[in-house]
């Protein structure tokens, strides 16, 4: 079964240029849907070797989860693409319009 996780997420992608010593810093936040991943992941090749993906999601994002949003980006280290998902513990995120009546 292929089950499809959505996530909050918050995303930088820096590139630093070893001849020009110019940085590239590009930083998205949003849901980390499908779509988001792909376009995530397409900055990155974009960018190249050397560049770093850094993904945060809210601190109480479970393991599976966590393992799942790493997984998507496992590729890119493969190709010289530095990555780091982690757990923000400073973000507790709380979804409004799914939450219950207060």
């Amino acid at each position: 079964m292929n089950e499809q996780k959505v996530f909050p997420f918050r995303a930088r992608l820096d590139k630093r240029g070893a001849a020009e010593m110019r940085r590239m810093r590009s930083e998205r936040t949003g849901w980390l849907t499908p779509y988001e991943v792909e376009t995530l992941f397409s900055d990155a090749m974009w960018a190249g070797q050397g560049a770093s993906l850094e993904v945060s999601v809210p601190a109480r994002t479970s393991d599976d989860g966590l393992a799942w949003v790493r997984a998507r980006f496992d590729r890119l280290r493969r190709r010289g693409i530095g990555v780091r998902v982690r757990r923000d513990e400073d973000w507790r995120f709380r979804d409004v319009v799914n939450a219950p009546p207060s």
